[in-house]
């Protein structure tokens, strides 16, 4: 005995139609499905659609559906206006050197049109008293005012060198004085420097001129290169914003 698999009628052995529907026997019926509308999935067995979210992923705000206007999430950075771009600093490589030159780099912070007008003041600006020249020639420029702030932080650094040159100078001349002499040995009252003196003198004063000779170097390198890159160690500070 079978039974038919459109209505459940018994049947005998090898029938091909079912006697009560007319059904063919041993082939697949179609799935039966009902007119879907607004509130209505499909009814054939073991559907299950998908949500239908591309209205509520397409949808635009109201004060956004311009013609050719992009979202504020989506609009390219504007160079100089509080940009969230981090400075650029390569990693770490354990040479004192290199890691002391190692400065972050705010160049991607600002406008390549700006950086390109102000090139050549920004260059003019780390000849010691000149700082203030991007100041002058361009006040709205953002990449000059970084340079002008560098420049009177390495014009500060030098007065500092040169004031700490003079008192160690004065030291110096207490400590290794000697008075000057005639020929024959008497004193004259008059008193110098010994040798020794003067090359402890002149030591000093080499190793404090180092970091004005090295800021200014490294400064103008930066603006040839239009970087916006800080000196180091005093670049981190900023007296012109």
């Amino acid at each position: 005995m079978q039974f038919c698999n459109q209505c459940g009628a018994q049947m005998n052995d090898g029938a091909k139609f079912c006697p009560k529907c007319g059904a063919t026997i041993g082939q697949p019926q179609a799935p039966q499905y009902s007119q879907p509308n607004n509130d209505q999935s499909f009814n054939a067995p073991g559907f299950n659609p998908a949500p239908n979210n591309y209205q509520q992923q397409t949808q635009v705000p109201p004060q956004q559906q311009v013609y050719g206007q992009v979202p504020p999430q989506q609009q390219p950075p504007v160079y100089g206006q509080n940009t969230q771009i981090p400075p650029y600093q390569a990693p770490k490589t354990g040479n004192f050197f290199k890691d002391i030159l190692n400065t972050p780099d705010y160049t991607a912070q600002y406008d390549p049109a700006d950086i390109a007008s102000n090139k050549g003041v920004t260059i003019a600006c780390y000849f010691w008293i000149l700082f203030w020249l991007p100041l002058v020639a361009n006040s709205n420029s953002r990449y000059g005012r970084f340079h002008a702030n560098q420049a009177l932080l390495m014009l500060i650094t030098s007065a500092a060198c040169g004031i700490v040159s003079w008192i160690l100078n004065l030291i110096i001349g207490a400590i290794f004085r000697t008075e000057i002499t005639t020929y024959f040995g008497i004193g004259t009252g008059v008193y110098t420097m010994s040798g020794f003196g003067l090359f402890l003198s002149g030591l000093f004063g080499i190793i404090l001129a180092i970091p004005s000779i090295a800021f200014l170097i490294i400064g103008i390198i930066n603006a040839v290169n239009g970087k916006a890159k800080e000196l180091p160690i005093v670049g981190k500070f900023r007296l012109i914003k």
